[in-house]
């Protein structure tokens, strides 16, 4: 069997622009910066404006499209190719660039497109940072970012970043755009509330000091975004500088390109029980990742792999032969997370940063990792403690939903969680307060109540809820105990015990009415 080379590739992806100082400061700039970070891959350059190439072509200037780049990459062997667009938002550009890249996918072993610079909600705080930390104005003046903006519903990028800037600068920066909303005109109009402003700063809000910022923006034409100020009494500068001139801006760019090249994390719900409840996404995505993260409290205890073992065996007595290692969990590479029980956090932070950090290990290497979580990764999951850690390393983070502990035992019970309008509480046993919770009004869930059972029931008593209480140990594995009354507990200790309170006495007494 041949075995073809690897051979990876980096395709930096812009608009264009036939300014060279403006091209050569920001775009030349950032793909120097990537090639200087990731010197294991081959670079190269698309523009995606059929204009900007015409005229460079005409010039001389070698200014490829994305599909002529992808074509003769082809044909010299390369397998793995990540596009990373400098483009700054998820417009008609961008979309148009996904579709053409899709349209490349068979050609290539692997073939990804990154994300613009803003898209998260973390991506609009850092740059609205940087955008006030670089151009804060003085007394009596206002700062104006110019804007592409567009008719695609990506607009809203500019109003989010207008909301922002007005709202944290108290009135010191707007942005307002060449196409879109909101426009020049009603930003001068609002300013024409403040008679102390006298000067205005124009800054352009595009990767590059193109067309729009050399004459839409900084022209003699009368129409001119300059000229307009002046004709309302304003004393302007205008910055000439696109934002991938600022060093700053060029880093983000940089951590978008490393997390394009990066794997990304998974935190998968396995359920509990004996893998009945691993959802059908879950085993695709298992079935999908690099590696398989697997928290273990001990060298043994792997309770999350053992439910996915079982789902895969309950898959392959569905399916036959197709479904017999669905998952491919023989031949998936585990990575083991020694998880530290604790309650001090300064440990527990050390810890997870130290698996952080190996995991981080896996996805640098552009491998899709997979934490396997019991029940659901958002009720108590250690899975939360890692993902604050990889997005701060600037990895890519996503979550799958399944099935949590307390919905399954409620199934186990027959019993609904809730009725009509009432509340449900989740309280977690034995930590500070959570006896208090026992007397907020509707349904209460008891998790982690262990190890803490005997002084959890004086407890109930105490409340008066312990008539009405229900109990299921070990929810869906082959040591599950029912227990529709806590006169019925064997007293077995067990870890996965929770305890259901109905709302009232009617609803038990309805519930034990169906058993």
């Amino acid at each position: 069997m041949e075995v073809v080379a690897v051979k990876k590739a980096i395709l930096a992806v812009s608009f264009g622009t036939t300014y060279d100082p403006a091209r050569e400061e920001a775009i030349e700039a950032l793909e120097k910066d990537w090639q200087e970070a990731f010197p294991d891959y081959r670079l190269c350059r698309a523009f995606t404006s059929s204009i900007v190439r015409q005229k460079l072509a005409g010039r001389g200037i070698e200014a490829p499209g994305v599909s002529q780049v992808l074509e003769q990459l082809a044909k010299d062997g390369y397998t793995h190719i990540w596009i990373q667009p400098t483009h700054l938002i998820p417009g008609e550009e961008y979309d148009r660039l996904q579709a053409e890249a899709a349209r490349w996918k068979e050609r290539f072993t692997f073939l990804k497109v990154g994300e613009p610079l803003l898209l998260d909600e973390e991506d609009y705080d850092t740059v609205v940072g940087l955008m006030q930390e670089r151009f804060w104005p003085g007394e009596r003046e206002v700062c104006i970012f110019m804007g592409h903006g567009t008719y695609h519903q990506a607009n809203r990028v500019y109003e989010k970043i207008e909301k922002r800037l007005e709202k944290e600068s108290r009135g010191r920066f707007f942005m307002a755009t060449v196409e879109g909303i909101p426009s020049l005109e009603e930003i001068l109009d609002r300013l024409e509330k403040h008679p102390a402003i006298e000067k205005i700063i124009l800054v352009p809000f595009m990767l590059v000091a193109g067309e729009h910022a050399m004459h839409d923006m900084a022209g003699e034409e009368a129409g001119s975004w300059k000229n307009r100020c002046r004709e309302r009494g304003y004393k302007v500068d205008c910055v000439l500088h696109g934002m991938g001139a600022w060093p700053e801006i060029r880093r983000l760019y940089q951590r978008k390109c490393r997390k394009c090249l990066s794997g990304i994390f998974y935190g998968i719900s396995v359920g509990p029980g004996a893998g009945g409840s691993l959802t059908l996404d879950g085993a695709d995505c298992i079935r999908r990742c690099d590696v398989l993260a697997v928290p273990r409290t001990g060298m043994d205890h792997t309770i999350a792999l053992s439910i996915v073992r079982k789902a895969g065996a309950r898959i392959g007595e569905m399916f036959g032969s197709s479904g017999e290692d669905f998952m491919g969990l023989d031949e998936k590479e585990l990575l083991y997370l020694d998880i530290l029980m604790t309650r001090d956090k300064t440990k527990r932070g050390q810890v997870y940063e130290g698996l952080a950090e190996k995991i981080a290990s896996c996805l640098q290497a552009g491998k899709n990792v997979g934490m396997i979580v019991l029940g659901d990764v958002s009720v108590y999951a250690t899975v939360s403690y890692l993902t604050a850690p990889l997005k701060r390393r600037g990895y890519a983070v996503k979550l799958l939903p399944g099935v949590s502990s307390f919905c399954a035992c409620a199934a186990a019970l027959g019993r609904s969680l809730t009725v009509m309008s009432s509340p449900l509480h989740i309280l977690p046993a034995g930590y500070e307060g959570w006896k208090e919770g026992l007397g907020l009004p509707g349904s209460k869930v008891v998790m982690k109540s262990g190890k803490h059972l005997l002084e959890t029931k004086r407890l109930l008593q105490e409340a008066g809820l312990y008539e009405r209480a229900a109990m299921v140990k070990d929810c869906g594995m082959d040591t599950e105990e029912i227990c529709w009354s806590l006169d019925e507990d064997t007293e077995r200790a067990s870890y996965f015990t929770t305890i259901l309170v109905p709302a009232d006495d009617s609803e038990a007494e309805m519930d034990k009415g169906q058993e």
